[in-house]
């Protein structure tokens, strides 16, 4: 029987053995939802299978990640309990449970897969965020001629910074995708860097922020950018993480061909 890891951003992944993703969806989110309820979710499935759930009321966005479909006899550590065995805690994954490989590369071969270039963003910064305990996470795409795009978007007001459009150079976006360089901010308020104005526009509280470009020979596609660190300031191993999935999602966008903006 299939596996599946389901993903929230800021929560352990939970696997799930079932028929099908909707099985593992009904079986996952609920563990990782905890408290919260869920009236209605909408849901893309991907080229390469992958799902993205996003719960309409809150904006909180699940992964479901096809791990395995085989139908020879599974290998008792991979046998999970049944459903109403489980504990009310989540079931956490490590990499010798998946064969040597986590759920992060599991989610960077189904990005480097994905058949649009779209998807890999919406993709890469899901990942991220399930990954990173972050309030709010965005994909900013690097236009030729319409300046900062806010492709994909994650948390509170989203709707409103998906209708944003940057200058190049403005906020601690502008300057990791005009210089290539990464950034980690504790304090956002003590750095000059800081572009106000999508926070009065948004009436989103920015705090502490993590941005990194992703690159290519001397090419900016865009960047990635978490969102108020949930310990409060983001460590090394978040930005190491944050750059394992550009170095993919740069390979994906350079594979097709897209247009980014020459480094300064």
């Amino acid at each position: 029987m299939p596996l599946f890891s389901v993903m929230r951003r800021g929560q352990p992944p939970v696997t799930v053995q079932a028929d099908n993703w909707i099985v593992a969806m009904g079986e996952g989110i609920p563990k990782l939802a905890g408290d919260v309820a869920i009236d209605r979710l909408a849901c893309e499935m991907l080229q390469n299978g992958t799902v993205i759930a996003r719960d309409v009321r809150t904006g909180l966005g699940y992964v479901i990640l096809p791990l395995a479909d085989s139908g020879e006899k599974p290998d008792p550590k991979d046998v999970l309990p049944e459903a109403d065995s489980v504990g009310t805690g989540p079931i956490e994954v490590d990499a010798d449970e998946l064969e040597g490989e986590d759920s992060l590369d599991l989610a960077l071969k189904d990005m480097t897969g994905t058949s649009q270039a779209t998807d890999a963003w919406q993709l890469a910064i899901e990942v991220l965020c399930a990954h990173v305990p972050c309030e709010a996470g965005t994909a900013v795409e690097a236009t030729p001629r319409a300046g900062l795009l806010f492709s994909a978007v994650i948390g509170p007001h989203a709707p409103k910074l998906r209708a944003l459009r940057l200058p190049y150079g403005a906020g601690f976006v502008g300057v990791c995708v005009s210089r290539g360089i990464a950034l980690r901010v504790s304090d956002v308020e003590k750095d000059q860097r800081h572009y106000v104005a999508v926070d009065e526009a948004t009436g989103f509280e920015t705090r502490s922020v993590l941005c990194v470009p992703v690159v290519s020979e001397g090419v900016c596609f865009g960047c990635l950018e978490l969102i108020n660190a949930e310990s409060g300031r983001f460590s090394r191993r978040d930005a190491d993480l944050a750059q394992r999935v550009v170095a993919s999602l740069s390979e994906r966008l350079n594979r097709a061909g897209v247009q980014g903006r020459p480094l300064s």
